[in-house]
């Protein structure tokens, strides 16, 4: 009868043991909210890319060689194109500070910038250009009218408010970049841009 009892009592403290143990271990699992996990898992997104603003255009190049600020006769040149091109914005998120008071998770990022301004080479397409012997186009013509209109482009752009979209995209991405994190629902995620 005491082998019994003493067999019984082993076993009651083994599962007593396992049981403790197993919530123990549970509650070690998981991750408790500190700006550094949070600060890690924005990083990962390192050049986050939030807006991207696709642009058609027709462009005309034209100019002539000058003497003391007259045109010289003859040596007219221009071309007509019309190109595809893609502007990029974006933060990087590898800057980004991250604060927790209380229940309020404080997000602070760059302004988001360009990223990238191209023109899709394939898509231009050259219409109504001169053949002049006394001013021929050059390749330097187009290069320097592709960043010409390249700019332009950009100009009109945040004159649509480019920029105020891409600061939006970008809080919206952070709060949802952050909500994946397990235990994050219970936190309200504020997100502001540095001057």
């Amino acid at each position: 009868m005491k082998n019994l009892k003493k067999v019984l009592f082993g076993v009651v403290f083994i599962l007593i043991a396992f049981v403790g143990g197993m919530f123990f271990a549970n509650k070690q699992t998981e991750p408790e909210i500190t700006s550094t996990l949070i600060q890690n898992r924005i990083e990962q997104a390192s050049d986050l890319v939030t807006t991207k603003y696709h642009y058609a255009k027709v462009g005309k190049f034209e100019n002539s060689l000058s003497l003391n600020g007259w045109s010289i006769p003859l040596t007219n040149k221009y071309f007509i194109l019309t190109f595809e091109g893609e502007i990029q914005l974006g933060t990087d998120l590898s800057k980004a500070n991250v604060e927790i008071n209380d229940s309020t998770i404080h997000v602070t990022v760059n302004k988001p910038t360009v990223l990238s301004n191209s023109i899709d080479e394939s898509s231009i397409e050259v219409y109504d250009e001169t053949k002049n012997i006394f001013n021929p186009i050059s390749v330097s013509d187009y290069k320097a009218f592709a960043f010409e209109q390249k700019e332009k482009a950009l100009s009109e752009a945040k004159k649509k408010g480019l920029l105020k979209t891409a600061q939006k995209n970008t809080e919206k991405s952070i709060k949802e970049i952050i909500s994946i994190i397990p235990d994050t629902d219970d936190y309200t995620i504020e997100v502001t841009f540095k001057e």
